[in-house]
């Protein structure tokens, strides 16, 4: 009976030992394996995570711990203003100017899954003493340098707040990449500088904002003036363009006019130097024994039918009647016979001429 009960015992203490030898990882866990006891080896942490389920070792040789893999949230805020003072846990630092600035921060980190056994050797597995030892004061160096590169001047203007911030960011990881942790994301939510220099600030970006805005308005008005002066310009040139357009065609057209008018110039002297040509032609052809019987014959023609009559007085008074158309009819037919009659002894002579040096003359004195 008591030999059962021991085995009993035994087998329970069996089954509590088992028992405890298994741990269980949730999905928002890493496990990181620890050896303490090991006269074959080395001890200290195993460079290796394990993931979601059951895991066994073996106590007092080996052990395990479990560490949060999802992000954590670091607030660095100032919660309430006492006074003249605000309480809290914000950032306060310098600017390059050596103004005084608070900035309220948050800022997101993990354990990296894979390289979990570098947090738990090098820093911890406790969540909150990574966040207090590592993550908070490293972060806060980090800020002053970085920001307090700026100006109080440069600090009002966001695109070189968010570089800093950047600048920031790259270098923590760089750095707790080492230890297995990473910066998610790091938010520079407000900063305050104190009072009197807040207000100072605040109305020098008045008047400066008010300069801008007549900067702008000058800009605006001398861009009016341009272009107006460009219109201006413009329906000038039109104007002129125009100008030269009607002095172009005005042009053209006193060309041709005076192109039309030089043609008919040149045709009326041709047409006046062809006439004067012919009537040149007409007198020497006139001035000829045929332009004689022509003339007389046109004489004849325009005073035939017609009764002409001259009545000469002598020196004594006496009145004499001479018949002017049978003179001219008389001299017409008188003038008519002489032509003929010279005519005709003018081809009588080239006949002689003609028989004197003809071939069968030459034969008679031949023969002689």
């Amino acid at each position: 009976m008591k030999k059962a009960i021991v085995i009993l015992i035994i087998l329970l203490g069996l089954g509590l030992y088992f028992y405890s030898c298994s741990i269980h990882i949730d999905t928002d866990e890493v496990g990181v394996k620890i050896v303490y006891l090991n006269p074959f080896g080395k001890t200290g942490v195993i460079p290796k995570t394990y993931n979601t389920g059951y895991h066994f070792f073996f106590p007092p040789f080996t052990g395990f711990v479990k560490v949060k893999k999802v992000e954590q949230k670091l607030e660095m805020l100032a919660h309430k203003k006492e006074g003249e003072k605000w309480v809290g846990n914000d950032l306060k630092l310098k600017t390059s100017g050596g103004n005084d600035v608070w900035v309220d921060l948050i800022v997101t980190w993990r354990i990296i899954p894979e390289k979990a056994y570098l947090a738990v050797q090098k820093v911890g597995e406790k969540t909150d003493k990574i966040q207090t030892n590592i993550i908070k004061p490293i972060t806060r160096a980090a800020l002053r340098f970085y920001l307090g590169k700026l100006t109080s001047e440069e600090f009002y203007e966001a695109a070189k707040r968010e570089n800093a911030v950047k600048l920031t960011k790259e270098f923590l990881n760089k750095k707790l990449e080492k230890l297995g942790l990473e910066i998610t994301d790091l938010l520079l939510k407000d900063y305050r500088f104190n009072d009197r220099y807040q207000k100072a600030i605040e109305q020098r970006k008045i008047y400066e904002q008010k300069a801008l805005e007549y900067a702008a308005l000058t800009k605006a008005a001398a861009e009016d003036a341009k272009r107006k002066q460009f219109e201006a310009k413009a329906e000038a040139n039109k104007i002129i363009e125009k100008a030269k357009g009607e002095y172009e065609q005005a042009k053209l057209k006193g060309d041709a006019i005076l192109y039309a008018a030089k043609k008919n110039a040149e045709a009326l002297f041709a047409l006046k130097k062809a006439e004067a040509d012919a009537l040149i032609e007409l007198n020497k052809a006139l001035s000829g024994s045929g332009g004689e019987n022509l003339v007389a014959k046109r004489l004849v023609e325009s005073l035939k039918g017609k009764q002409i009559v001259i009545v000469p007085v002598n020196d004594s008074g006496t009145v004499s009647f001479v018949d002017i158309n049978s003179l001219l009819n008389g001299i017409t037919a008188s003038k008519i016979a002489e032509k003929k009659a010279e005519k005709q002894n003018s081809e009588t002579e080239k006949n002689s001429e003609k028989k004197e040096n003809s071939p069968e003359k030459d034969k008679k004195e031949t023969k002689k």
